[in-house]
C-alpha cells in the first residue's frame, strides 16, 4: 500500500507547497511508497460535466482518464494526506472538486442494491491525514467549524470504516506567523507524518 498525498495550491513556492514537500519527504524517509497527486500542476479540472453528473450512479461513473488514474492510486492508498490553505474557512474549490470527481460510487462509497444506504468502499484506508494552514486564528477557525477539518474527519473518514485515525496539522493565524514559526510548522509535519 501507499500513501497518497494530494496537494492543492497554485503556487509552487508557497508555504502549502513548502508543506507538501516536508510530508513527502517525511514519509519517504519512514519508509513509505509514496504518491504525490499536485492539482494545480495537473491543471485537474474541478468541475464536473454534465455527462459525469448523468453517469454519476451508473457502473462507470468516471469518465475522465485523469479522475481514473486519481481513483486507481486512492485504490492503492492506505493512507491519504490532503496538504491545502484554508481559504474561505473551507478547502480550495480546486480541491472540492476532487472529491466531487474521485469520491464517486464505486470508488469511495457503494449503495446498497436494496436499501440505497451508503456503504464505504474505501476500507483499506487506515489513517487520513490533513495539513492546512488559516488565517485566521484558532477561535475564530473554531467559531466558525473548521469545515475542511470536518469534511475529512466527518464525511470522508466514514467512507473509510471505522478504524480510520484522522491526523491533524494546522498553523492558525498564518499571516502574522514569523518565518520562524512557519519553518517551526514544517518541520513538525516533516517529524510526525514520519511517524
Amino acid at each position: 500500500m501507499v500513501v497518497l498525498v494530494v496537494h492543492a495550491h497554485p503556487d509552487p513556492d508557497s508555504l502549502g507547497a513548502a508543506l507538501a514537500r516536508a510530508a513527502v519527504e517525511g514519509l519517504r524517509d519512514a519508509g513509505r511508497q509514496v504518491e504525490l497527486v499536485d492539482l494545480y500542476a495537473d491543471r485537474f479540472d474541478p468541475r464536473m460535466t454534465a455527462d459525469e453528473r448523468r453517469a454519476y450512479e451508473s457502473d462507470a461513473p468516471i469518465l475522465d482518464p485523469t479522475v481514473q488514474r486519481y481513483a486507481e492510486l486512492l485504490g492503492r492508498a492506505d493512507t491519504v494526506v490532503f496538504v491545502y490553505p484554508t481559504w474561505w474557512f473551507g478547502m480550495p474549490a480546486i480541491l472540492k472538486g476532487f472529491l466531487d470527481r474521485v469520491f464517486v460510487e464505486g470508488v469511495a462509497f457503494r449503495l446498497d442494491p436494496r436499501t440505497r444506504k451508503v456503504r464505504p468502499g474505501l476500507t483499506h484506508v487506515r489513517r487520513l491525514v490533513g495539513i492546512t494552514t488559516y488565517g485566521s486564528p484558532r477561535a475564530y477557525v473554531r467559531f466558525f467549524g473548521d469545515p475542511g477539518r470536518r469534511t475529512v474527519a466527518r464525511t470522508i473518514r466514514p467512507m473509510c470504516g471505522v478504524r480510520c485515525r484522522v491526523r491533524w496539522f494546522g498553523l492558525h493565524a498564518v499571516d502574522t506567523a514569523t518565518a520562524e514559526e512557519r519553518q517551526a510548522f514544517i518541520d513538525r509535519v516533516r517529524r510526525e507524518v514520519a511517524r
